[in-house]
């Protein structure tokens, strides 16, 4: 017997029947998270120009309605920074739970910029031998990438190229004009001035040429014209012409003169004085170039490895010629042999420079080119003068001694040395030669005195000069 329907049933039923419908709506009417840029729909990820703003769209649709406000966002993007971001969108709705994960790519699409220094368009012998002038490469990223610059050389141009972090590539390109407009260089090896004494020999020291493109310059013409038995200045002419026919001109001055005559081509070293000092620099070399700056006369000084560096370098400072002498003046030692003669010379060579910034090519021997003292080593002389002026220096002697390191030193008293040495002076002078004095700055009285003999210069109305590498060379005759 079937059961009749009661009311409490039907409601029962209705319910029942009411879940049902609603569980398959809310099985088939599900809310929709839709993301877009630029007017797209999003699948997964999007790409954004490094710097520039953007702007995802975010809607949640469901029964026709935008419920974005239940949107929310998690993560950040940094536009101004290379990179991969990610942002998650969520949103929950009754049963649902949405969520969206979308990657931003925020790349960098402009190239490096590459600035040339110098020409755009330049000249050389091959590209491989175009001297680089330089080149700057900017990146709006990643900064100075100068260091990343790749060069490439092609027949006729030089080509630069540079990636960013990016791989952004950028070339510009320099040409080159393949061709030689520079003459070789002549270097002459010895001095560019070079003094020979009257009927002695003229010895050619030589020279040394490089060009910008050749390798191995074979095209050289030397004019030379010396005539050592007649005084006179000779030129030599030396002529170098490159493959492209390119010439250069170089030239060398031979002086050859007469020691006992002691003037040079122009006249114009008579009646001077050249006060020169010896052995020094000492405690007594500060007066000496007080009286000198009293009445602005240049001198010359041959140095030691005595003595005060700032002394050197006050004479240096104050105008006056700094020229060597010997680092021991232990004549056993000096001229034991021609290398150890230029050993000693370096020395105090080397300390000059290191003072002056300056290579001093002036020098006197120990005792002069005369001496005796060195008759141990016989013949050591007769080579030492002529292998110093082969290498450039410029040796000088004297024509007046005062002799304050010689027989005025044996005298008793300091006033009977300082009257000798003052005699000596006076006796010496003449205007018919160049005056070139020996005097000692390690000697009191030779200080004492000095004062008195430049008064007396003065008043017969002589001139002073110091030594330099164009003043005639004064020669003693060599004894050895």
């Amino acid at each position: 017997m079937k059961e009749k329907l009661t009311i409490k049933n039907i409601i029962l039923l209705m319910i029942l029947i009411f879940i049902i419908c609603v569980f398959f709506f809310l099985l088939f009417v599900r809310p929709k998270l839709i993301l877009t840029y630029n007017n797209l729909n999003i699948d997964s990820e999007i790409t954004v120009e490094l710097n520039n703003t953007f702007d995802i769209k975010a809607h949640l649709e469901y029964l026709n309605k935008d419920m974005k406000n239940k949107i929310k966002i998690n993560g950040n993007v940094d536009v101004n920074k290379v990179g991969s971001y990610e942002l998650i969108y969520t949103a929950k709705i009754f049963i649902y739970k949405l969520e969206k994960k979308i990657i931003v790519n925020v790349i960098d699409k402009i190239p490096p910029t590459i600035s040339l220094i110098g020409n755009t368009e330049s000249n050389a012998c091959s590209v491989n031998s175009y001297v680089e002038e330089g080149y700057t490469a900017l990146d709006n990223y990643d900064g100075d990438i100068t260091d990343k610059v790749v060069i490439e050389n092609n027949v006729n141009e030089r080509i630069y190229k540079v990636k960013d972090s990016s791989n952004n590539e950028v070339s510009v390109t320099r040409k080159i004009n393949i061709t030689d407009t520079l003459g070789p260089t002549i270097k002459l090896k010895g001095s560019e001035n070079v003094y020979v004494i009257q009927n002695g020999t003229y010895k050619e020291s030589g020279y040394e040429i490089v060009d910008n493109c050749d390798s191995n310059i074979t095209n050289i013409k030397i004019e030379n014209n010396v005539n050592t038995k007649e005084v006179g200045v000779y030129t030599i002419n030396y002529t170098a012409t490159d493959s492209s026919n390119n010439t250069s001109t170089i030239k060398r001055y031979v002086y050859v003169y007469n020691p006992n005559t002691a003037v040079n081509m122009n006249g114009s070293e008579k009646g001077v004085i050249f006060l020169t000092f010896d052995d020094g620099p000492s405690t007594y070399t500060s007066k000496i170039l007080d009286i000198l700056k009293k009445y602005n006369i240049k001198a010359t000084f041959f140095v030691t490895s005595n003595g005060s560096d700032k002394l050197i370098k006050r004479e240096y400072d104050e105008g006056h010629t700094v020229a060597l002498h010997t680092a021991t003046h232990s004549y056993k030692k000096v001229y034991a042999s021609v290398d150890d003669y230029f050993k000693d010379l370096d020395k105090v060579k080397t300390r000059v420079k290191n003072i002056t910034q300056e290579d001093a090519t002036i020098i006197r021997f120990p005792g002069g080119s005369s001496n005796t003292v060195s008759k141990f080593n016989k013949g050591i002389m007769t080579i030492l003068t002529n292998e110093v002026l082969n290498r450039g220096y410029h040796y000088f002697d004297w024509n007046i001694s005062v002799e304050d390191a010689g027989s005025c030193a044996n005298k008793k008293s300091t006033s009977d040395k300082e009257k000798c040495i003052y005699n000596n002076f006076v006796k010496g002078l003449s205007k018919n030669k160049m005056n070139v004095v020996l005097m000692h700055d390690i000697k009191s009285y030779t200080a004492n005195k000095l004062e008195d003999m430049i008064k007396f210069a003065i008043s017969k109305n002589y001139t002073f000069d110091k030594i330099t590498m164009d003043t005639t060379q004064i020669h003693h005759k060599v004894n050895n």
